[in-house]
């Protein structure tokens, strides 16, 4: 323990790891955390909300978060005097009130999944957590209720995106069918973690067969205690594309660059995200974006090929087998690897391969070579898919030796398909479709996965 100007530290169930003095001192003020607070030392005043300290942290510094989201520690000495300020934070403030919303207003039905979207400020811990109800999510969006009827809201878990798999997507998949087939309502939007919400575009892309209306993802790169917050204007857009859209197609609405002038909206199936922290971090791949909506709530649409609203039911078709596997080729990469997966009878393997589609073939060690496993994969019934790791492209078994090679032994080349997206179809042909059925059907454009034509500007289109 930090044993500075004979100060103990004392864990404290409200407080943290803060030592006996500074708890003695908050007391005295009646400051508990998320209270806004005025800390002044040396003639120099801060301003933040108090949170508590970790024992990690340094029992002499009391750390506050600033109006700017960023977190900052003041050591206390015998000069620093504490002030609590009115408008203290509460948990209450970030619960939306009952609403009254117009019934003449187009209809959505709003799911939340977890994410940074689904988060508010958590003052025990100074960062955010997710948030317990999806109105909270959107507590801050006046606007939304002028021009649109929430028609149900529902949090479905509270989880990392990260944490989703073949469960989570089937119950979503249930949920929206249910929404859509049993309300009278215009569109559906479902606020998700962003690593991983390509993966479930897709596999919604597949699972929700003959859409009427739009289904649109949506999430935040930024979280909501920060000035750079970017959730509440994806929500704003998303929920308008849903409501008010002439599209029927599972899309992902995102920001379109860093600033908030315009936000991207891409097929589900074509969409990746590029980047860990930038807020247009998600770029469609082999296609143009679908459309932009600027802050006016103007959608254009940017290419034709998209299913458009109509009546009906959607059809659901949300079995998945995950018995599947994808391998990102590497140089000097085993064989065994692929034997490891034959071995244990998946059923499918997606190969990531380099360019076009290669995988090594060392004509002088055939013991690294790939094409002897892989034969083997296709005469024991598992069905091998080849991508590019290029992701911008299409791979083509005809160019060079060693692609026809591998052609003629039977692996599927699935042209400008994404890894991940042929993976989770992959997942799904299986669980719906006869086995004789798999190889056709994966080379089938089934939801806009495969383009046939890549136009030269849509390489890097989010330059």
């Amino acid at each position: 323990m930090n044993k500075d100007n004979d100060i103990i530290s004392t864990i404290d169930s409200t407080y943290g790891y803060y030592s006996s003095n500074i708890i003695k001192l908050l007391k005295s003020k009646d400051i508990l955390p998320g209270d806004k607070i005025e800390i002044n030392q040396n003639d120099k005043t801060l301003i933040g909300n108090l949170i508590t300290q970790n024992e990690l942290g340094n029992e002499n510094n009391i750390i506050i978060k600033l109006e700017n989201g960023y977190n900052i520690g003041i050591k206390y000495t015998n000069d620093t005097t504490l002030k609590k300020l009115s408008g203290s934070i509460k948990l209450e403030d970030f619960k939306i009130k009952n609403a009254t919303q117009s019934q003449n207003l187009p209809k959505i039905s709003l799911l939340s999944t977890g994410g940074t979207i689904a988060s508010r400020i958590d003052y025990q811990s100074g960062g955010v957590v997710m948030a317990m109800k999806p109105e909270e999510i959107f507590a801050g969006l006046p606007e939304l209720f002028q021009e649109i009827t929430f028609e149900d809201v529902k949090h479905l878990f509270s989880f990392g995106s990260e944490d989703l798999s073949k469960n989570e997507w089937k119950k979503i998949a249930e949920e929206v069918a249910s929404q859509i087939n049993d309300n009278d309502i215009n569109g559906v939007v479902i606020t998700h973690g962003t690593d991983t919400m390509g993966y479930t575009s897709a596999i919604l892309s597949f699972m929700l067969q003959d859409l009427p209306m739009p289904v649109v993802l949506t999430g935040a790169q930024k979280s909501s205690d920060r000035g750079s917050y970017d959730g509440a204007t994806n929500l704003i857009a998303a929920s308008r594309v849903a409501a008010k859209s002439d599209l029927a197609s599972v899309l992902v609405a995102m920001h379109h660059t860093s600033d908030d002038n315009y936000i991207q909206l891409s097929r589900g199936t074509k969409v990746r995200k590029m980047h860990t922290s930038r807020r247009d971090a998600f770029q469609t791949i082999n296609e143009s974006p679908v459309g932009l909506i600027s802050p006016d709530g103007k959608i254009t649409q940017l290419i034709d090929d998209i299913p458009k609203r109509s009546d009906g039911n959607v059809h659901l078709m949300n079995k998945f087998d995950d018995n599947i596997a994808l391998i990102k080729i590497y140089p000097g990469i085993n064989p065994e690897l692929l034997d490891w997966y034959i071995d244990r009878n998946v059923k499918g393997i997606i190969i990531e391969g380099t360019g076009l589609g290669h995988v090594p073939t060392y004509p002088d060690n055939t013991k690294m070579s790939w094409t002897p496993s892989i034969q083997r994969a296709i005469e024991e019934n598992i069905y091998v898919g080849m991508t590019s790791q290029c992701l911008n492209g299409r791979v083509h078994p005809f160019v060079y030796r060693a692609l026809r090679s591998n052609y003629q032994i039977g692996v599927s080349y699935l042209q400008d398909m994404l890894p991940e997206t042929a993976l989770l179809k992959l997942g799904w042909v299986l669980g719906n479709y006869d086995y004789e059925d798999l190889r056709a059907t994966m080379e089938q454009n089934i939801a806009g996965e495969i383009n046939l034509s890549i136009k030269f500007k849509e390489y890097s289109q989010n330059e």
